[in-house]
């Protein structure tokens, strides 16, 4: 016999209701939003960072990389911009902020 607990999650999942807060992700890829990706949970990866750069500048990605030494936790995003420019994004890895 099934607990209403139990009932009432499979339910909630069936009509789309997350039974674990606002806010929260469920399963794999039930967002494409790089700004929502930015806010789930930490760390983020390097494809989250890099959508996130994308999504804010609109530019290319040319290149990312965590730092390890100077300031760990940090990705460094390079993207080339429109008109050929090049610009370095700092992305936190742990709150998914553009520092720079």
């Amino acid at each position: 016999m099934r607990s209403f607990r139990s009932s009432a999650i499979v339910f909630s999942l069936i009509i789309g209701v997350c039974p674990v807060g606002p806010g929260a992700v469920v399963g794999a890829g039930s967002t494409t939003d790089p700004l929502l990706l930015a806010q789930a949970a930490a760390p983020m990866s390097a494809d989250e960072a890099a959508a996130l750069v994308v999504a804010t500048s609109g530019g290319r990605i040319l290149g990312v990389r965590l730092d390890d030494k100077a300031r760990p936790g940090v990705y460094h995003v390079k993207v080339l911009l429109a008109g050929g420019r090049v610009r370095v994004y700092l992305v936190d890895a742990g709150s998914g902020r553009i520092l720079q």
